[in-house]
């Protein structure tokens, strides 16, 4: 679980204990609702929230899991986007030569 970094602030070992009960809590609820995720999206989600001042552990959770949940669709609905040069299956030669015509 991606609780620590060299960056970031020491946190004590009651708050460190709620976030990763708050980090399983939403897992748990993503993981039964067949929802996709990222662990570190979720984690940073919960430091963010636990960082402005929320200490409601089920709304924390709830809403940690909702917002990890959006940015993983996010990134991956604009991984899916087709690229504007695409020149794919689409655009198909025609099988005849076509005659030159200048005064066409």
């Amino acid at each position: 679980m991606p609780f620590f970094s060299e960056a970031s602030r020491i946190y004590n070992p009651i708050e460190v204990n709620f976030m990763r009960s708050c980090f399983s809590n939403a897992a748990i609820m993503l993981e039964e609702s067949d929802q996709d995720y990222s662990a570190a999206d979720l984690a940073s989600c919960i430091i963010m929230l636990y960082h402005s001042g929320l200490r409601d552990h089920t709304y924390l959770s709830e809403l940690s899991a909702r917002l990890a949940h959006q940015r993983y669709e996010r990134r991956h609905k604009i991984e899916q986007c087709p690229a504007a040069n695409n020149n794919g299956p689409t655009r198909t030669a025609r099988a005849q030569p076509v005659e030159y015509d200048p005064l066409a």
